[in-house]
């Protein structure tokens, strides 16, 4: 568990970091949202992924959409997470058009469930696309507090059979590329990292 210096330390990079986002100009971020994403194609291409999971983009954070629009154009399945908050989990569905979308429980776009279909708990993602505040090298993730992808992740490890693994990946502005991210030690490390000038392995 955190120490309450932990904690503030987490606190103030989120603010830093958030603040930093809400500085871009729109035409900056839809620059490098744009580029951010061409990159990230162009490595999903390269790793041969059949599935991702994608988050939309909300407020001022890097814009996915044309990733997704990309997944289809290539054949790859995109899948995106519904929250609920009652017990910070999440659902996946399998997004097929931009009309499956509705906002969600924080007014963030998400899948209709009366709409999109349901992603079967038996097949894994190949790749899962985190968003979050800050990242380092060491595949570090800092995101908002709320564990709900935390929680996603403890659910797949104790999923995932032999084979190949899901790959957690992070996507973000390099501006959001820090040193260090405060991690405890049960804290699951990323193994990648995207953003508009290419892609990082974890170190």
């Amino acid at each position: 568990m955190a120490t309450g210096n932990e904690e503030k330390t987490k606190q103030q990079l989120r603010q830093l970091m958030a603040a930093k986002r809400d500085s871009l100009a729109p035409e900056e971020r839809h620059r490098r949202s744009e580029e951010a994403c061409t990159r990230a194609a162009d490595w999903l291409s390269a790793a041969g992924a059949g599935s991702v999971m994608l988050y939309v983009g909300f407020r001022s954070e890097l814009d996915t959409r044309p990733l997704i629009a990309t997944c289809w154009s290539l054949g790859i399945e995109v899948i995106v997470p519904r929250s609920n908050p009652a017990d910070r989990s999440m659902e996946l569905f399998r997004l097929r058009s931009w009309e499956e979308l509705a906002a969600g429980a924080y007014g963030i776009l998400e899948p209709s469930p009366e709409l999109a279909a349901p992603w079967p708990d038996s097949r894994l993602p190949d790749i899962v696309v985190t968003p979050g505040l800050a990242f380092d090298r060491s595949g570090g993730r800092l995101g908002y507090g709320g564990g709900y992808y935390d929680r996603l992740r403890a659910r797949f490890d104790e999923a995932e059979q032999s084979g190949r693994a899901t790959q957690w990946v992070g996507l973000c502005y390099e501006f959001q590329l820090v040193s260090e991210v405060p991690m405890e030690d049960h804290d699951a490390r990323l193994h990648g990292l995207i953003t508009e000038t290419g892609y990082y392995a974890a170190e």
